[in-house]
């Protein structure tokens, strides 16, 4: 049986609970306490998968939460940035593509195999980078968050490439 209420869930649904309030501090230009409430979020999403494997409570609810969690706050925070002008809009239509390619893939894996399919370790170097360039933008250090987006592009690459190459068995 499918446990849904464990620890790691639950620190995960905290975690989408701050994002409202990262949202509502970056709006009132509180930048340097939305970049702790997200530092906390980082460390909350790294915890959570350590409480989920070491405790043995991972569970197929947790493998669909904590990505969507991600998906959705990622989301959101980008376009707060876009909204009061501290990130490029085509740095966020990239990020938006890519993550719109991953989602519509998962869902027809999901279909078809019902399967919850795990990030590989370039997915979660570029989620990384990602996290580095959305704090820096977040302080608007514009510069280091334009490097952190360029170290992301090769991860990012081979990240899709073999996302695709799973995706691609599983359909046959």
């Amino acid at each position: 049986m499918d446990k849904k209420f464990t620890l790691s869930n639950l620190i995960t649904i905290i975690r989408f609970l701050l994002l409202p309030v990262i949202i509502y501090l970056l709006v009132k230009k509180e930048r340097l306490v939305a970049f702790i409430i997200m530092l906390v979020a980082l460390f909350s999403d790294v915890l959570d998968g350590y409480i989920a494997r070491k405790f043995h409570q991972e569970s197929e609810f947790g493998k669909l939460l904590d990505p969507l969690c991600d998906k959705i706050s990622l989301t959101f925070i980008l376009l707060t940035l876009l909204l009061i002008n501290s990130i490029p809009v085509w740095v966020v239509a990239i990020i938006a593509l890519r993550d719109l390619l991953i989602l519509g893939g998962s869902y027809v894996l999901f279909k078809r195999t019902q399967t919850v399919y795990k990030s590989n370790v370039w997915g979660k170097i570029t989620g990384f980078l990602f996290g580095l360039m959305i704090l820096a933008f977040t302080l608007n250090y514009q510069k280091i968050g334009m490097i952190a987006l360029y170290l992301s592009i090769p991860f990012m690459l081979t990240a899709f490439i073999t996302y695709l190459r799973r995706f691609i068995l599983a359909i046959r």
